[in-house]
């Protein structure tokens, strides 16, 4: 994303002052947008898009890669970026929602007299035709319409995800799947997230900005949208959820309604299926989509984070689990508030539970960061090592830091609280009736810290147990 804000921004320079430039004509200069379902939706392009020639040929080769976004035979996924939170986002589906963004009060005249292009998606008549807001169709519910499409139609097809990992983290050039492909991947996924957070942010503005490469720069790595800290890409998927329920938006009609307009413009996908069937799709697709991206969190995966292999054989988890084990660190001491700050932290656990205590890998089954995100130890399906005797009970969810004064973050705890175990409860990994304890429940430790210990006594699922005597905090969890 460095990468593309730098060169977005020398473009930017450059024909500041010779062209009337506008976000708009940058973003069909770069090639978005530029489909007939785009252009039915957010108009034709420009007639004269500005003059790029200035460019190298390998900074043209690099615009166009981002723009196409495609998954090629060896699970390669193009058109992506890696962020500075250690996601990867698809440019796509985040210029195609500034691009509606900056034209979301325009009227759009349909040709077809059963649809309606509207900027709110409820009506008193019941009767009335779905709205379809250009903003959600053009960045998530095309794609997640023909996801889901293509997973009835093919049935051992995903119909979302998955993630993947780099070939590098600090110089990223490949990114490659960690499974089959579906139409709509983590990354896709990332990018209509964004694209719908950044152009509701432009719909609301009195005047577009300046620089395209300033609002990205702001988003991906500045403080925040108009300096609001948590209104960037670590927080996408709470900020997309808090839009569709203060806009009144149901992502089921968006999707509807989107595959109506596709049927309507006789895309070749469509040759066996009947349009009566759209109403179960688009409720089958919005269903999943937010019990998989809405109501679960993002984690960054072991890859991501440069995780060393585990040594020897692990032991596969029987879910569903009964317990859930709240630690803090302890050392490192410090809640890291960045992904290259977090990953640093988990390399340094993993060796130090690796090399010094012996242990075949990092303890905990999960980690969690003070920038929003949850980071992958064991994961779901693996025995950890984070608390004596019940490792094969429960997992082990750790808070970066030490919190014997303090507390974590109010969001890294409703990462955990809320997010976390709803995610747990739905996927069958945890059982409803779910017992939550501290470390020093079981174990004899100050862990998980007097204040964070006094919190989680106010969680749903807390039980009170036969609580050990506290002894002498340790650098890293008994196992």
């Amino acid at each position: 994303m460095d990468s593309v804000i730098q060169l977005l921004d020398e473009v930017e320079s450059r024909l500041e002052g010779s062209s009337n430039l506008t976000v708009t004509e940058l973003s069909w200069a770069l090639g978005c947008c530029g489909g007939e379902f785009h252009q039915l939706l957010l108009g034709p392009r420009p007639a004269a898009p500005p003059d790029l020639s200035f460019l190298s040929a390998e900074q043209r080769a690099f615009l166009s890669h981002i723009m196409e976004h495609r998954v090629d035979s060896s699970l390669t996924e193009h058109g992506v970026v890696l962020a500075p939170d250690g996601t990867t986002v698809a440019m796509r589906p985040v210029l195609a929602g500034i691009e509606a963004g900056l034209k979301r009060k325009r009227e759009v005249t349909l040709p077809f007299p059963a649809l309606l292009v509207s900027d709110r998606s409820n009506s008193t008549d019941p009767a009335a035709p779905i709205a379809l807001d250009p903003l959600y169709a053009v960045t998530l519910a095309q794609d997640l319409g023909v996801a889901f499409l293509l997973s009835t139609a093919n049935r051992s097809q995903a119909a979302l995800g998955p993630n993947g990992c780099w070939d590098s983290i600090s110089a990223p050039q490949n990114f490659r799947l960690m499974g089959p492909s579906s139409p709509l991947t983590d990354a896709l996924v990332n990018g209509a997230l964004d694209g719908v957070i950044l152009g509701t942010y432009l719909a609301e503005r009195a005047a577009p900005p300046a620089r395209l490469s300033a609002l990205l720069k702001d988003y991906y790595i500045g403080a925040g949208l108009a300096a609001q800290g948590q209104a960037r890409s670590n927080f996408r998927r709470k900020n997309f959820a808090e839009l569709l329920a203060h806009e009144g938006k149901l992502l089921r009609e968006q999707v509807e309604s989107t595959l109506h307009l596709l049927w309507e413009l006789n895309q070749p996908l469509f040759q066996d299926v009947g349009n009566e069937s759209f109403p179960d799709l688009a409720s089958q697709a919005a269903k999943e989509f937010t019990a998989a991206y809405l109501e679960c969190p993002a984690i960054i995966p072991r890859c991501m984070w440069e995780a060393k292999p585990y040594r020897g054989t692990p032991t596969q988890l029987k879910l569903p689990l009964g317990f859930v084990y709240i630690h803090h660190t302890h050392t490192p001491g410090e809640p890291c508030r960045s992904f290259p700050a977090c990953a640093a932290d988990m390399r340094s656990m993993q060796h130090f539970h690796q090399d010094v205590r012996g242990w075949d890998d990092i303890g905990y089954s999960f980690v969690v960061g003070a920038d929003g995100y949850l980071y992958q130890g064991r994961g779901w399906h693996w025995v950890g090592a984070h608390t004596l005797g019940c490792n094969t009970k429960g997992y082990g969810v750790s808070f970066i830091g030490d919190y014997n004064t303090s507390l974590p973050m109010p969001f890294a705890l409703e990462l955990v609280r809320d997010t976390f175990m709803q995610c747990a409860v739905q996927g069958r990994r945890v059982r409803p009736d779910y017992i939550i304890h501290g470390h020093r429940q079981v174990v004899r430790t100050e862990c998980p810290g007097n204040r964070l210990f006094q919190e989680i006594q106010s969680w749903p699922g807390f039980k009170v147990r036969g609580v050990s005597s506290v002894g002498p905090e340790q650098p890293a969890p008994w196992s």
